[in-house]
């Protein structure tokens, strides 16, 4: 029986993690529906009445103005709530869009019908189930931040290597030799930074000249980063 805690800790670090304990109980009030990919999950003006929870899957959080331009606001990934915010704050319509990036499964459950779960059949429950939303808030609020200041701060060309670097964390992200690979187009990069798909093109030409990625077609290779 092998008993080197550093081999042993490696080998717990490659296991998948957990569900957390109350994540079963609560599943089993909700319903499940499959999207396709490029499916829209929530439309801006739709009634807030909702709470999502991703399964399987990514989607892009979005909001779009008057002329139809998208910016990105955030990923979300397995093991993510959607719609949070209305469990807290009153919404009579949703302020933004969710589209699927990869096909999904997802859990829904009304508001109304989880605020009275959460004081009957949920109840040893409760406490961890809002402790993990609110986590989830606090997060995406510095998520928020930070992105803010990036836009005040930051050129087009820094934001878009900020970009790379946190696409680089998403799930679906994958180890290279050189560093991390990651797939995405231009126009959804500049989506995400918000410039024009003719900009962020330029700027991946300028980062690839310059030895910091290697692209080809959809497929960047972000250098030095694990």
């Amino acid at each position: 029986m092998n008993t080197d805690p550093q081999i042993n800790a490696g080998v717990l670090a490659r296991l998948p993690p957990r569900d957390p304990m109350w994540l079963q109980p609560f599943l089993a009030f909700c319903h499940r529906r499959r999207y396709p990919k490029s499916s829209e999950i929530i439309r801006q003006g739709d009634p807030a009445e909702v709470l999502y929870y991703m399964l399987e899957g990514s989607a892009a959080a979005l909001i779009e103005d008057k002329d139809g331009h998208e910016i990105i606001l955030a990923y979300l990934n397995k093991g993510e709530f959607i719609g949070e915010m209305g469990l807290f704050l009153p919404q009579p319509k949703r302020s933004v869009m969710v589209r699927s990036r990869t096909d999904c499964q997802i859990a829904e459950i009304s508001y109304k019908r989880l605020d009275q779960l959460l004081s009957s059949d949920l109840s040893l429950h409760a406490k961890d189930i809002l402790y993990s939303v609110g986590l989830q808030l606090s997060r995406r609020l510095l998520d928020t931040s930070t992105k803010v200041g990036q836009l005040a701060f930051l050129d087009v060309t820094g934001r878009i290597a900020r970009a790379l670097l946190d696409l680089c964390k998403q799930p679906e992200a994958m180890t290279h030799p050189d560093g991390m690979q990651i797939r995405i187009t231009r126009q959804e990069l500049g989506r995400i930074v918000g410039c024009s798909r003719e900009m962020a093109g330029r700027v991946i030409k300028t980062l690839e000249e310059n030895g910091l990625i290697w692209v080809k077609g959809k497929t960047i290779v972000v250098y030095g980063t694990r």
